[in-house]
């Protein structure tokens, strides 16, 4: 059996204390444990859980952890590990490492946390009407729905903070940039587009816990669920071709299909047009790696 994660060593307590931070949790090596709580950052290979109580535990994980949503009663699917972004609420089961940390076996996490945490991320922030209406679906649930309904509304602040620290980069460097123009109405990688994504992999396979970022974007030629599919057709073939390139997806970034957003140019003009049906690729390595080399 697991156990829920609650240990902190002495010295961690009378730090957080000293400084008001965070504490973080150590998870004692070679049992096993359970963590629950909110994603609140990421390197490549790892994960930051802020627990309910308020401490950290650094989630260790690779192509062997299963990353899961609930399907059904007893059931559930794998998802990509490029789901795993900031602000999004995760039960985490693995076994201490000899550094207190958890290397992960299963992380699972609801698609209503996936949506929220994705909506935060893209700038659409749920409105009161939603929380309401997600705090009235969970009170359906009569033996938790008031504790539940107290933690959508409770969370959903530090969910938005969580995001929006991660999309204004402020924890990371930008170490490299891609952007590839689509035709009107394709999906396709042209030629100088894939050499752009191979000299990306090539230098971020020479760092240390970086991230990749993608993000797809149209013009407004098409409907708006057209466009909105465009996007996210076109973010999902660079993450294919940088899986060519060798890139592991759990380096990859949650891919963001962010429609008619943000456009470079007008949309008015044929050119303009063809400059905003495009996807932006960032390398980012972590400020806090950089600056302990």
């Amino acid at each position: 059996m697991y156990r829920i994660a609650k240990r902190i060593s002495v010295h961690a307590a009378l730090l957080c204390c000293l400084c008001g931070s965070v504490a973080f949790a150590q998870i004692t090596a070679g049992e096993k444990a359970e963590v629950k709580g909110m994603i609140i950052d990421r390197d490549g290979d790892s994960l930051t859980v802020k627990t309910a109580d308020g401490n950290k535990v650094v989630v260790q994980f690779s192509d062997k952890t299963k990353v899961q949503q609930p399907k059904g009663v007893f059931r559930h699917k794998s998802v990509a590990e490029t789901s795993l972004i900031p602000g999004l609420a995760v039960s985490v089961k693995g076994v201490g490492t000899d550094n207190g940390q958890l290397a992960a076996d299963t992380i699972r996490f609801s698609a209503d946390d996936l949506k929220t945490a994705q909506q935060i991320e893209a700038g659409l922030h749920p409105t009161n009407q939603q929380v309401k209406t997600n705090a009235a679906g969970v009170a359906s649930n009569k033996a938790a729905g008031e504790a539940n309904a107290q933690g959508v509304a409770a969370n959903a602040s530090e969910v938005e903070e969580a995001n929006k620290r991660f999309s204004q980069l402020t924890d990371w460097d930008t170490k490299g940039v891609a952007i590839m123009t689509f035709p009107t109405g394709s999906a396709v990688i042209s030629a100088d587009g894939k050499a752009a994504l191979q000299q990306l992999a090539t230098s971020a396979k020479t760092m240390k816990g970086y991230l990749i970022q993608v993000k797809g974007f149209a013009s407004t030629s098409g409907d708006a669920k057209r466009n909105q599919e465009l996007s996210d057709q076109r973010a999902n073939a660079v993450v294919v071709a940088l899986q060519q390139d060798g890139v592991p997806l759990h380096n990859i970034v949650n891919p963001a299909a962010m429609g008619t957003t943000d456009p470079l140019a007008s949309n008015e003009t044929a050119e303009g047009r063809d400059l905003n049906q495009r996807v932006q690729v960032k390398l980012l390595v972590n400020r806090g790696i950089n600056a302990a080399k």
